[in-house]
């Protein structure tokens, strides 16, 4: 498992987190058994976990990373696994760069991703 530093903001949740990073909630718990579930503080640092890449895609399309755009928004809108997407574009961190352009991975060809 890689795990991936993430510090808790305003309203953030376990639950938040696990949809925004499409990794499921029983992962983050279990990669932060020290972490209080029910009181998370902000600044805390917590491990988002790239679970094992689910793999299985036929195809990709390219997303030119824009302004204020985060790891966590593209995988929301792409649907895609971080632990995918970081293993196609050979990631080692989610701070990514406007200007970058990514691999978003499509899991069945007759899928449109609209970034």
């Amino acid at each position: 498992m890689i795990c991936i530093s993430y510090v808790i903001r305003s309203g953030d949740t376990l639950y938040s987190l696990s949809r925004r990073f499409n990794v499921p909630l029983e992962a983050i718990i279990e990669a932060n058994p020290f972490v209080n579930v029910y009181n998370l503080q902000i600044g805390e640092v917590i491990c988002i976990p790239a679970v094992i890449a689910q793999g299985g895609y036929n195809n990709f399309t390219t997303y030119l990373v824009q302004e204020g755009d985060t790891i966590g928004t593209i995988l929301e809108r792409s649907g895609a696994n971080l632990a995918d997407l970081m293993q196609l574009n050979d990631l080692n961190s989610v701070m990514i760069q406007p200007g970058t352009t990514l691999n978003i991975p499509i899991f069945d060809e007759g899928d449109e991703i609209i970034l």
